[in-house]
């Protein structure tokens, strides 16, 4: 009776401290940003990625001016300072491991597997040609983790190249007016262990988590660790403080560096790697994650942004020790 009652102490003890933890994020401000920093704790940073443009001469051969018109669009809204844009390098290494065409990607997983491998919640991508005596571009808007679309275009006579400012301010408005449609829900420390609650029964079985962080500030918070040790005792896990006689071995790496300023915030991008061995070393998965968060100070922000990554990464990882 004693060790029921001790289990239910423990229980509502982590229940309690991720309640606790979900007072800590907000939604994004809106396009007025009448929010002030003392108003919000973190916000989220769209983190955005411009494909090349599908271009088309009369002929209907394709050309390169998609290029270029991409380039465009992504310096536009950079300079609005409302985004986070992944840098042209990094887009074409994960196009290239993941062997995908930069031009006309309408699948779904691979929209996620690209957002996912260079921390793009959303893509942006569309195409450009001559009707009649007019240009038009046109833009489609993509969630990578909700699979929502939006779209928006220009049209005019002039030369596509100046057409782009146009594009980019209607592409960076329809993105904050509709943040909450194409973005992900933050996630939370009671979300996550709800939804693996369902599938993963830890059992008492043992667990060790190795965890290593690098915020760049001289005593770091170990914020992937404490996600992870409380998504684990909430599960029913025994995290122990040694390898031996572990069932369960997870090795977690996460660094977060300053991403810039948005809006009235300090932003900071952080990127989580875990993998999972189980008693015998045998690695049984292994992941990583980008989050890029804003809040009232750099510390808050990479904290923040490493316990949100690491909480998607158990999400999706985590029913391996079911």
């Amino acid at each position: 009776m004693r060790k029921v009652l001790l289990s239910l102490v423990v229980m509502l003890s982590v229940f309690a401290v991720f309640a606790a933890d979900e007072a800590k994020t907000v939604d994004a401000p809106a396009a007025d940003d009448a929010k002030t920093v003392a108003d919000v704790t973190t916000v989220v940073v769209p983190t955005i990625a411009v494909l090349p443009f599908e271009a088309r001469t009369r002929t209907g051969e394709q050309n390169n001016d998609g290029k270029s018109i991409a380039e465009l669009i992504g310096v536009g809204l950079l300079e609005s300072g409302n985004v986070d844009l992944v840098e042209r390098a990094e887009l074409e290494k994960g196009l290239t491991e993941l062997q995908l065409s930069a031009i006309g990607m309408v699948n779904k997983a691979s929209q996620n597997k690209l957002g996912k491998m260079i921390g793009a919640k959303i893509l942006i991508t569309g195409s450009m040609f001559r009707s009649g005596e007019k240009n038009y571009i046109v833009a489609k808007i993509i969630g990578t983790e909700t699979s929502r679309v939006l779209g928006c275009s220009v049209s005019g006579t002039g030369e596509f190249s100046t057409m782009t400012p146009e594009l980019s301010k209607k592409i960076g408005i329809l993105i904050e007016k509709s943040s909450e449609k194409i973005l992900p829900k933050m996630e939370t420390g009671q979300s996550t262990l709800t939804s693996l609650a369902e599938t993963v029964k830890g059992n008492d079985r043992k667990v060790y988590v190795q965890a290593t962080e690098s915020i760049n500030v001289s005593v770091p918070d170990p914020a992937a660790e404490t996600e992870l040790k409380k998504l684990l005792l909430g599960l029913g896990f025994s995290v122990v403080d040694t390898r031996d006689g572990a069932d369960f071995i997870l090795v977690c790496e996460a660094v977060a560096s300053q991403a810039g300023s948005y809006h009235k915030f300090t932003s900071a991008q952080a990127r989580v790697e875990l993998s999972i061995f189980d008693k015998n070393q045998k690695l049984l998965v292994t992941g990583s994650a980008k989050e890029t968060l804003a809040g009232a100070t750099y510390i808050i922000a990479a904290k923040d942004a490493i316990a949100q990554a690491a909480l998607r990464l158990s999400g999706e990882l985590f029913p391996v020790i079911k």
